[in-house]
C-alpha cells in the first residue's frame, strides 16, 4: 500500500485551485497547511456481510472528499462546506459529546462526522488540535458510495498530517469506523473505511472483514464500472437498516447455541441454517440466507476478475442483487427500476446496488466499448419507468486516501 502521507494523485489541479480559492474566501490572507483527500467506494460483491466478519469485493472510485485545512485556535474547529452553499459552522473540541456549535445550535449532521473523528482520535490519546477548514466533494451523499467513510478518512488523514503523529493505516481505518459506530450511532462494518484507505488504482480489493487480510485483483478484462445513481436518498440512521442487521445477528445467536464454533454468520453454512429454520422467524432466515450465500460469492467474483471473466463476475453481481432484494429486503422501486434498465442493455454483464440499499446507486459492469451507449439508453429507460432523472457516469478504480502538496 502507498503511504497516505506521500501519495500524489494526478489530474487534480482544478480541484486544488477551487479548494485554495474557497479557503482564501473563508479565511482571507491565509493558505491551507494541508490538503487531504479520500475516495468514495462501490461494493462489487459482499453486500451486508462485513458486520458478520464476511468477505467483500470493492473498488474506490475517482470521486473524492477533499479537505483543505490549517491549524486554528487550540480547541476550535471551524469548517466551511462548499457543496452546501458555503455553510459555515464552528464547534469546540472540549465539548464534543454535546454535539453543539459554538453559538449554541445543534451541530449539523455534515459537521458531526468531523466531530466524531476528533472524538475517536482523542479516545486513542492522540493530540487533536483546532483547525480552520474547507471541505468539498464529488461523492454523492447517501447514494451508497460511502461518502461518510470518505469524509471520516479525509479528516483523520488531515489531523494526522497536522498533528505530527502517524497512525498505522489499520488504526486510521478503525478511527473512521469508531466515529461512525460510536459517535454517529450506526452499526456498520469496516469495509467502507478500509477501502477508502487501502484501495489501489486500477484494482479491486478483496477484504476479509474478520482478519483484515486483503488482496488485489487487476481489471484485466474489457469492462468498465458504471455508477447509476437513482437520484433517491436514504439515511441509514433511522431506516430499517439496523432492523435487518438485528434479524441476521439473531439468526447467528441461535446458530451459536447449536454450535459454539459459529461466532458469526461467516462461520455458518446453509446446512446449519436449514437445521434451525423452525426456530427462526421468516425474516431472520432470509436475512441470514443472504449473508451466507453472499459471502460465498465473493471469492468466486475475485477469481472471475483475476481471469478477466467479466461475464462471470457480472452474473454473480446479478445473483447478489436478487439475493439482497428478495432475501435481505433492502431494495426499493427506484433501485429495481435502475437495475432493470441497466441489465436490459445487451452489453451490460451484470449489476447490483452498492451500500445499504433502500435508495442510492446501482453499480453496473459494462463492456468498455459500449459505455456511452449504455449510459444514454439506461438513463432514458430509467427516466421513463421512474419519472426521475438519474445520474450515470463511468468510474475508474482509484487510489486510497492521501495528502497532496
Amino acid at each position: 500500500m502507498l503511504e497516505t502521507d506521500t501519495t500524489r494523485i494526478a489530474g487534480t489541479p482544478q480541484v486544488l485551485q477551487s479548494l485554495r480559492d474557497a479557503f482564501a474566501a473563508a479565511y482571507p490572507g491565509r493558505t491551507p497547511d494541508v490538503v487531504a483527500r479520500a475516495p468514495g467506494r462501490v461494493n462489487l460483491l459482499g453486500g451486508h456481510v462485513d458486520i458478520h466478519d464476511g468477505l467483500v469485493l470493492n473498488i474506490a472510485i475517482d470521486r473524492d472528499i477533499w479537505l483543505a485545512a490549517s491549524r486554528g485556535e487550540a480547541e476550535r474547529v471551524q469548517l466551511r462546506a462548499t457543496n452546501l452553499d458555503g455553510a459555515t459552522i464552528a464547534f469546540s473540541l472540549v465539548a464534543l459529546d454535546a454535539r453543539r456549535t459554538l453559538d449554541g445550535g445543534d451541530l449539523p449532521r455534515w459537521a458531526q462526522y468531523a466531530a466524531g473523528v476528533a472524538w475517536a482520535l482523542r479516545q486513542r490519546g492522540l493530540a487533536v488540535g483546532g483547525i480552520d477548514g474547507v471541505v468539498q466533494g464529488s461523492v454523492a451523499m447517501r447514494a451508497g458510495l460511502s461518502s461518510s467513510a470518505a469524509v471520516e478518512i479525509a479528516y483523520g488523514t488531515a489531523w494526522q498530517a497536522l498533528g505530527g503523529w502517524t497512525l498505522d493505516p489499520q488504526d486510521l481505518v478503525r478511527v473512521g469506523q469508531t466515529a461512525e459506530r460510536e459517535y454517529m450511532g450506526l452499526g456498520t462494518g469496516i469495509q467502507d473505511q478500509f477501502t477508502c484507505v487501502y484501495a489501489r488504482a486500477h484494482h479491486a480489493l478483496t477484504l476479509d472483514c474478520r482478519t483484515l487480510e486483503h488482496a488485489y485483483s487487476a481489471f484485466t478484462g474489457h469492462a468498465k464500472v458504471v455508477i447509476c445513481d437513482t437520484a433517491t436518498r436514504r439515511e441509514l440512521v433511522g431506516s430499517s437498516y439496523n432492523t435487518r442487521a438485528r434479524d441476521a445477528h439473531a439468526a447467528a445467536a441461535i446458530l451459536r447455541e447449536i454450535d459454539p464454533a459459529i461466532e458469526t454468520l461467516r462461520d455458518a453454512t446453509m446446512q446449519h441454517l436449514n437445521d434451525v429454520r423452525a426456530r427462526l422467524t421468516p425474516d431472520q432466515f432470509r436475512r441470514a440466507r443472504h449473508v451466507i450465500t453472499e459471502i460465498a460469492r465473493v471469492p468466486e467474483g475475485a477469481a472471475a476478475l483475476d481471469a478477466g471473466d467479466s461475464a462471470g463476475l457480472g452474473a454473480l453481481m446479478n445473483d447478489s442483487y436478487w439475493s439482497a432484494r428478495d432475501d435481505y429486503g433492502s431494495s426499493s422501486p427506484a433501485l429495481d427500476a435502475m437495475w432493470q434498465a441497466a441489465t436490459a442493455h445487451p452489453r451490460c454483464y451484470g449489476a447490483r446496488y452498492s451500500g445499504g440499499g433502500e435508495a442510492g446507486a446501482i453499480v453496473a459492469l459494462v463492456d468498455e466499448d459500449a459505455v456511452d451507449d449504455f449510459i444514454a439508453r439506461t438513463a432514458q429507460i430509467y427516466a421513463g419507468a421512474s419519472h426521475r432523472d438519474g445520474s450515470l457516469f463511468a468510474a475508474e478504480a482509484a487510489q486510497g486516501a492521501s495528502v497532496l502538496d
